[in-house]
């Protein structure tokens, strides 16, 4: 599936899902597997896996760490600030519509694979809503795998998804002592 928004994107986004009943399950998860890929190339760049429940996955701001990682993690692979958060919303967006027609005491789990393609040579922002890409060969680097895992605390720095449901908003936290 292409990434069909209003907005002009160098990145594809490719969502796939499988659902499966468990009457037994004591929730609703999705478990997911991030892939960020570079065109032309086979290894993934970074990949990310989460579990979540499905109502904080679509529903929580603060709550969800892992929507905080993912768009960390696409920042972190070189996609800029509003491709990052629309990328996160067309997830959101995708489990919220596979989603809708269950019941509220539905039990088992989504199955997310998410592939994110970036253009063959990294892109490097101009200034907000633009991008260039770069003339330079892109380097290889090696592949980086990130493990999400459930009641991640962020410490530096977190986003919250805005009362419209699109923007993302950054605050800074105090780091806390355990």
């Amino acid at each position: 599936m292409k990434n069909d928004n209003n907005h002009s994107s160098p990145f594809k986004l490719k969502l796939e899902h499988r659902l499966v009943h468990q009457q037994e399950a004591e929730e609703f998860t999705i478990d997911a597997h991030v892939k960020i890929i570079r065109q032309g190339r086979s290894l993934p760049l970074q990949e990310a896996f989460f579990s979540s429940t499905v109502d904080n996955f679509i529903f929580e701001d603060e709550d969800c760490p892992e929507k905080v990682e993912l768009y960390e993690l696409f920042m972190d692979a070189g996609i800029v600030e509003l491709e990052a958060q629309f990328l996160l919303i067309d997830m959101i967006l995708y489990v919220s519509d596979k989603t809708k027609s269950l019941d509220d005491d539905y039990k088992g789990a989504l199955t997310l694979s998410v592939e994110v393609t970036l253009p063959s040579e990294p892109a490097e922002p101009i200034h907000a809503g633009s991008v260039q890409t770069q003339s330079q060969k892109a380097t290889g680097r090696p592949k980086k795998t990130v493990e999400l895992k459930p009641n991640h605390k962020i410490q530096k720095v977190m986003y919250k998804i805005g009362a419209d449901g699109v923007s993302l908003v950054r605050f800074n936290t105090r780091s806390q002592s355990n």
